[in-house]
């Protein structure tokens, strides 16, 4: 995580150097794609407590059947994105002309969009074989591709933007595909790497319907709420560009700084989820606690610290990815930024408890009610207020980021509740196989 929050930080850098209106347009549509992106990657996340739970009951055979599953998901999902590239590059054209954004910065973003989707399909390759590799506890082998990665994006973004090493000067656009070619490379490192337990034979490679709609059942309510969670997160960038096109930019440089707090914050909780659905499977309810303790005593402590990091330097860490030559506007945008930072500040310890007890709820099996209360906060919280922020009281982005607070500590104190009552424990997911492979699930 740490290596993608990298990745980020250094891709949105180079983008900056091109100027704030290519900044926010470019930012504008990774906020899109990530929103096209959200839904097979929320249904591929349905073989990670299966395969967890499956091991901790000693079904390792079926839970890589699962894996097997989440792979044809992949495939198929990549291909069908290909297929309306080119429509959702016009639509976002449409939605982008809507705000503030310049007509060159739609160009932009609408074109970085196109080559960005063209390219998801090894990405999904990927992070399906990555997903597996991690449930099973084998989280060198992906950590191993993502060095490798991301620093192969770096140069190829470096050159495909700037025209650098004999590369085509495309500016914007040589982001997007720097990323899909290093999307490529991962993906054929990852199976040059992955070593499965099972041999690949005609019968653990079987596509079987009911084990597709058992990944698909589980991970639908993750593809739903990352769908509708990216939406309001769309729709909340949307109100941002409402105000004017430097925001956009500040918004785009916010995003990538907090990742570096909810990046690896997230990687915590993915390694805890990893051990809880294991525990689930094995009845082992006090492990699943402890690991949930341990969780937080990591997570809590590294998110207060970088809270007061962009608290005391917020203007000087947005400093760096924002430049423009009017050193009117230039200063207007770091006021901006220093602002986000400081909102960004006020969230970590109510965005520790969210990443935490999510994660940990989902493993458990309790997906559905996850889902569900991740969808109320949002929409019911976070757009409407963004809203009336700057619709009703003519408020800023800053402003905009402040009202997020609601949305991660009322939701925070949920999720707390809902894992105190441990309703949790009525939710292992973990069936015999005749119950697996009955039609009837």
């Amino acid at each position: 995580m740490l290596s993608f929050t990298m990745k980020g930080f250094v891709d949105t850098l180079m983008v900056g150097q091109l100027g704030t209106d290519a900044l926010g347009a470019v930012g504008f549509a990774t906020v899109a794609t990530w929103f096209v992106l959200c839904f097979p990657w929320g249904i591929l996340r349905g073989q990670r407590p299966l395969v967890s739970q499956y091991l901790g009951a000693g079904d390792r055979a079926l839970a890589f059947s699962f894996g097997v599953h989440a792979f044809a998901l992949a495939l198929i999902s990549g291909a069908l994105l290909m297929m309306v590239a080119g429509p959702l590059a016009d639509a976002f054209r449409y939605f982008s002309s809507t705000t503030e954004l310049s007509v060159a910065g739609q160009e932009i973003g609408s074109s970085y969009l196109h080559i960005r989707v063209m390219w998801l399909l090894p990405t999904l390759l990927t992070f399906a074989v990555a997903e597996y590799m991690r449930s099973v506890g084998n989280t060198r082998v992906p950590m191993a591709v993502d060095l490798v990665v991301h620093p192969v994006n770096i140069a190829l973004n470096y050159a495909l933007i700037f025209g650098y090493w004999g590369a085509p000067e495309l500016g914007a656009d040589g982001a997007a595909l720097g990323t899909g070619l290093a999307d490529l490379a991962g993906l054929g490192l990852i199976f040059f790497l992955s070593k499965p337990k099972h041999r690949f034979t005609a019968e653990n490679l079987r596509l079987r319907w009911e084990r597709m709609k058992e990944v698909i059942k589980v991970g639908l309510t993750g593809g739903i709420q990352f769908s509708l969670e990216n939406l309001s997160f769309l729709s909340i960038t949307w109100i941002v560009g409402k105000t004017d096109d430097v925001a956009l930019a500040v918004h785009q440089a916010g995003i990538q700084l907090v990742h570096l707090s909810l990046l690896p914050a997230v990687a915590i909780g993915d390694a805890g989820s990893v051990l809880i659905g294991k525990f689930v499977g094995e009845f082992d309810f006090d492990a699943v606690r402890r690991t949930l303790r341990s969780t937080l005593q990591i997570m809590i402590p590294f998110m207060m610290s970088m809270g007061v990091i962009y608290l005391i330097f917020g203007r000087d860490l947005a400093g760096i990815f924002l430049k423009n030559d009017d050193p009117e506007l230039l200063d207007y945008a770091l006021n901006l930024g220093k602002g986000v930072m400081a909102a960004c500040a006020l969230w970590q310890l109510g965005d520790a408890f969210q990443v935490a007890f999510r994660f940990a709820l989902r493993a458990a099996g309790d997906h559905i009610w996850v889902m569900w209360t991740g969808i109320l906060c949002t929409w019911l919280l976070s757009i409407p207020l963004a809203w009336a922020v700057v619709y009703w009281f003519n408020g800023n982005v800053i402003h905009v980021w402040f009202t997020w607070s609601a949305e991660i500590f009322v939701g925070a104190a949920i999720f707390l509740w809902r894992w105190n009552s441990g309703a949790w424990m009525k939710k292992r997911l973990v069936q015999d196989e005749a119950e697996v492979d009955a039609v009837a699930l």
